[in-house]
């Protein structure tokens, strides 16, 4: 059931974000109001990644399809609100960034399936787990300074927002081409099934 929460929210996190950025000119505020939203969300959304994994393994009640699942709720709730920031309001570094994060979640989702499909598995790493808590963390921080800055919030704060987002961002894209080459490298250890 969380697992299927969070795949929902990524939808709903995008169309928040969307929605700030469409009345953005007509109404600063509501958009500041929107973004705050958005963040309370996204965060709800994302500690339902960190529930479900203590409750499953709390209750013995780990399965194959709950971790496939559990991995695709993230992918889910990262893509559709990095996509959406896109469009809505990241600076063209902070989009570079988010092509690197989610062209590498693309290919290594095939790798995955392309092992999978030989009878081989490619667990998640501890470094991947890293990533996506960093990319959680930035997209999050982000959306935070938006809020802060379109609801009048004191420079200071609002550019702290700004470059911590920045940097978890950049950590984000950095800790997934690290744990891409990590995925390659494991999958062409495995013997063939």
């Amino acid at each position: 059931t969380l697992t299927i929460i969070r795949m929902v929210m990524g939808p709903v996190t995008a169309g928040l974000i969307l929605w700030a950025a469409d009345v953005l000119y007509s109404d600063r505020l509501l958009a500041g109001f929107i973004y705050a939203l958005t963040v309370i969300v996204f965060v709800a959304a994302a500690l339902t990644d960190w529930l479900d994994g203590y409750l499953a393994r709390k209750l013995n009640a780990v399965t194959p399809l709950g971790a496939a699942l559990d991995h695709c709720a993230d992918k889910v709730l990262i893509t559709c609100a990095l996509v959406a920031l896109v469009y809505a309001s990241l600076p063209m570094d902070l989009v570079a960034a988010a092509v690197i994060i989610l062209g590498r979640d693309v290919a290594i989702a095939g790798l995955r399936e392309g092992l999978s499909a030989s009878g081989r598995a490619l667990p998640v790493s501890q470094l991947g787990k890293w990533k996506a808590a960093a990319e959680m963390a930035g997209v999050a921080t982000y959306m935070a300074f938006q809020a802060a800055a379109l609801l009048n919030a004191p420079a200071q704060f609002a550019l702290g927002l700004w470059w911590a987002g920045k940097i978890l961002i950049w950590s984000g894209a950095a800790l997934a081409l690290i744990s891409g080459a990590q995925y390659v490298a494991a999958a062409m250890r495995q013997p063939k099934a």
